[in-house]
């Protein structure tokens, strides 16, 4: 078994208050479920949620994705995560909210590593990381569009 490695940033500029974005985030089942190959999301504990996601695969590696993350909603302008236990995919995070171009706009970003533990040999693992990465950058890109698209057409709310 090795860990594969990926690290991710990926902002939107979003047409709310920065009240309502907030709260819409604080919504952590609500609004993880947007996220691109979740299939299961659901709270565990206080602060804590265990996700499930859709199979990945390149043709010479097939993964499902299952984790348990503790969330950390302390901060007004950052929501953080970082894995709890053992399992086959570690993840740790930041969703940050910062002022966006007008007084209506704020900014959306999300910033993400993760690592997946593969059985492959360790040789392979640098032809590997690539497909994760782009995998990683598609998921993170993927979810935070798909924040902004719920949140300007009022389908999630806070």
């Amino acid at each position: 078994m090795v860990w594969i490695r990926t690290k991710t940033r990926r902002d939107a500029v979003i047409r709310t208050s920065r009240d309502e974005l907030r709260k819409v985030m604080l919504d952590i089942v609500g609004t993880g479920k947007l996220m691109p190959g979740v299939e299961e999301l659901s709270q565990v504990g206080d602060d804590l949620y265990h996700y499930r996601l859709a199979e990945v695969s390149n043709g010479v590696v097939r993964f499902t994705p299952e984790y348990t993350a503790r969330f950390d909603t302390s901060d007004p302008d950052a929501i953080t995560w970082e894995p709890v236990g053992e399992s086959n995919f570690r993840s740790w995070g930041t969703f940050r909210i910062t002022d966006g171009p007008t007084p209506d706009e704020q900014v959306l970003e999300i910033d993400t590593r993760s690592e997946a533990s593969v059985d492959v040999a360790r040789v392979v693992v640098v032809l590997i990381e690539p497909f994760a990465q782009k995998e990683s950058d598609e998921v993170t890109g993927g979810f935070v569009k798909a924040i902004r698209e719920a949140v300007e057409s009022g389908s999630v709310s806070g």
